[in-house]
């Protein structure tokens, strides 16, 4: 039990990585007419929704948060009783929704919306007792998951016709997250890498990443401003100039940090592989409100590829640097990230129509068993000791 709360990685990606082997093949059995709709959280696509972005991403955000705020703030982790309070009140409110029960759903709605309001307290204390202002605009986006949280079950309780909209609002919350955490990383982690191959090749280095600049802002900016068009409906001439234009200047902006080089390196592949999802998302978005695309198809490049390949990336690289190992793959790890990949691919491949079933089933499965082979590798890595072991890095 001490060495499960002692670091928040731990418990909340453990818990995540086994609730998405639960959260999808449940919503498309029930998709495919085998097992009876979820409907706790009203509809049944709003509880897909709702599990997925403040469920699943909910928890792996919280993970990577807590341990990487004690890196940059360079304060004890948290951990202990603070960390079992909110890994309690994440379980509850996941339990409560899925037990299908009327009773449950206001204690699920208040331990749903203690676990954000307590992300955000913990993570501020240790951002804002250091005065750490380079994280401020994380702590920002923290704070609105939440409100985002609260503004979907106020829509719920009143059957209100923004419910949907709040619920596109925590995704985007977690797009953003995703940009400023990827942007930061990726980079760093690929510049690195290219160092130490080059070190030990004898070569001179090749040319790094660039370190964010004001082409990395007008993206971000970019992103924020679709978002904003996307919530506010706006006209569909606006919607695809801009993401048309957003996806575009991703496409650059990843190719800017040289993840072809990385190549034979899976820790280091995967996060080009997640981020490449953004730009994906966005121009297919674009292409939408053209009528060129489907809608879900874009919302899907996001949420199947771009935040489950991010959390997958980051959860097992931030595991093994803060559990002394080195940091290498593995068969499982490697075969988990192909079939998250799969799973993503066909799942925005089925938003287009043909051999929809199939190819959702298909989605599911690789889902699934990508998942089994993450939790094969890693809860042995999550539940056992910190390893001492020389040549082991630090993640972040």
């Amino acid at each position: 039990m001490s060495v499960l709360f002692s670091y928040a990685f731990r418990p909340l990606f453990l818990l995540a990585t086994l609730y998405a082997m639960v959260v999808v093949p449940v919503w498309v059995a029930a998709w495919l007419g085998v097992a009876p709709m979820p409907a706790s959280l009203g509809t049944p696509i709003w509880w897909h929704a709702h599990e997925m972005i403040f469920g699943f991403a909910g928890a792996a955000i919280g993970g990577f948060a807590l341990t990487a705020v004690a890196t940059w703030t360079k304060r004890p982790p948290v951990s202990g009783a603070p960390l079992i309070a909110l890994s309690g009140l994440w379980l509850t409110a996941r339990l409560a929704f899925l037990a299908r029960s009327p009773a449950l759903l206001v204690p699920a709605i208040a331990a749903d919306l203690g676990y954000g309001v307590l992300l955000f307290g913990l993570m501020g204390r240790e951002v804002i007792s250091v005065r750490n202002s380079r994280n401020y605009k994380l702590l920002g986006l923290l704070a609105l998951l939440p409100i985002a949280n609260l503004a979907f079950f106020f829509g719920l309780r009143a059957n209100a016709s923004w419910t949907m909209s709040a619920l596109f609002a925590g995704m985007w919350v977690v797009v953003l997250l995703i940009n400023v955490i990827g942007g930061r990383i990726i980079p760093g982690f690929t510049r690195n890498w290219l160092r130490r191959r080059a070190e030990q090749s004898m070569r001179a280095p090749v040319k790094l990443p660039p370190v964010f600049d004001r082409f990395d802002l007008l993206t971000t900016v970019l992103m924020a401003l679709i978002a904003v068009f996307q919530l506010a409906s706006a006209p569909p001439s606006t919607m695809a100039a801009v993401g048309l234009t957003t996806g575009v200047l991703l496409f650059i902006r990843l190719a800017r940090w040289r993840g072809h080089l990385g190549a034979s390196e899976p820790l280091v592949w995967i996060l080009h592989v997640g981020f490449a999802w953004l730009p994906v998302g966005f121009v297919l978005l674009g292409l939408s409100a053209l009528d060129l695309a489907p809608r879900t198809a874009g919302i899907h490049a996001l949420t199947s590829g771009a935040i489950t390949t991010m959390i997958v990336a980051v959860a097992s690289r931030a595991a093994l640097g803060h559990t002394g190992r080195p940091l290498r793959s593995h068969l499982l790890l490697t075969t988990s990230y192909l079939l998250i990949t799969i799973a993503a691919i066909a799942r925005v491949a089925a938003t287009f129509g043909p051999a929809a079933r199939e190819l959702l089933l298909v989605s599911a499965v690789a889902w699934f068993l990508g998942f089994a082979c993450f939790a094969w590798r890693y809860v042995p890595i999550l539940t056992q000791p910190k390893v001492q072991r020389k040549g082991s890095l630090p993640v972040v």
